[in-house]
């Protein structure tokens, strides 16, 4: 084969390896719970492009130039029906081919995931049905991965006798809680929708109830659950309904996990913090009772002393 042949082949195989690298349709989500989940379904089969940080809630999002590009460039964007900025922002991009889906409901539950999982097992098929066997032995391995984390959380919930934990709950967090067994007393919306009275009336709400636990969402603000838990001398919890948005909870699994590790270890710190003053208070109490015995007996020996000092007294006479 002549230099100019090698050429050619080279340059076939070139090209040929370039067109391969670009064949992964790129999936384009709206938050993190989405691409997580995308990512869990998807593999290596995928390019996936998450827009929202994790830390701010999707609803309040500003879109850069940037995003426009990657959504002209995404056969498939995935976004949960809170995001006001999505139909300008798919509109700007221009694209035919582009196909949207809607991936409704709450995601922080095993169950919910797992609805979400096949929701998007569905989708991706569609873009890329060459792959569809391989989505969904990967969508089935997820699902019994939730299953067991499922079972593992209830049986120590259980342990625990969440039942009888009441709390004051942020409602974009009242899925897991309520899932988890909890008692809720009470929930509460966004910190920039409570006016002075409805945090007052929370408070009072707290207090009846005798709340351990007051729960808030990282993504919505703390600062109101903060104020609350320390007004009724209850916890302060903080989950996440967002994959990335704290250390090790790149899956959802691993945020569902995460979130109710924080619930399993408040109510634990509680129920400890409770035997130890259950502890003490009957220390105190053998304490008062060792008292009152001593007491006695030195006015009993007191009186005997007395009695016997008479006695002598009247010998003496």
């Amino acid at each position: 084969m002549n230099k100019i042949g090698v050429i050619v082949l080279i340059s076939a195989l070139v090209a040929g390896n370039l067109v391969a690298a670009k064949e992964n349709p790129t999936v384009v989500c709206t938050t993190t719970a989405l691409q997580a989940l995308v990512e869990t379904v998807g593999g290596d089969r995928l390019d996936v492009v998450s827009l929202v940080q994790p830390g701010v809630c999707p609803s309040h999002f500003d879109v850069r130039p940037s995003h426009v590009s990657e959504v002209e460039q995404a056969s498939l964007v995935l976004y949960h029906g809170v995001e006001p900025w999505l139909e300008g922002l798919v509109e700007a991009a221009g694209s035919e081919s582009l196909q949207t889906v809607k991936v409704t409901g709450p995601w922080n539950t095993p169950e919910m995931a797992s609805q979400k999982i096949v929701m998007i097992r569905d989708a991706l098929t569609q873009i890329d049905p060459d792959n569809a066997s391989y989505y969904t032995e990967n969508a089935q391995r997820a699902v019994s991965e939730l299953e067991t984390l499922a079972d593992s959380i209830k049986e120590e919930a259980e342990s625990l006798d969440t039942g009888n934990v009441s709390v004051l709950c942020m409602e974009w967090q009242q899925y897991i809680v309520e899932w988890m067994g909890f008692s809720i007393a009470g929930t509460y919306s966004p910190p920039e929708t409570l006016s002075v009275k409805d945090v007052n009336q929370l408070i009072k709400t707290g207090e009846k109830a005798g709340a351990i636990l007051v729960i808030d969402n990282l993504q919505s603000g703390t600062d109101i659950g903060s104020r609350i838990a320390s007004e009724i001398g209850a916890y302060h919890v903080i989950l996440t309904n967002f994959p990335h948005a704290v250390p090790e909870t790149d899956t959802l699994a691993d945020m569902i996990e995460y979130n109710a590790r924080q619930l399993l270890t408040a109510v634990q710190e509680y129920q400890e913090e409770k035997q130890t003053i259950s502890t003490l208070e009957k220390e105190l109490e053998k304490e008062r009772s060792r008292r009152d015995i001593y007491q006695v007996l030195t006015f009993v020996l007191a009186v005997l002393c007395g009695i016997e000092s008479l006695v002598l007294y009247v010998r003496t006479r």
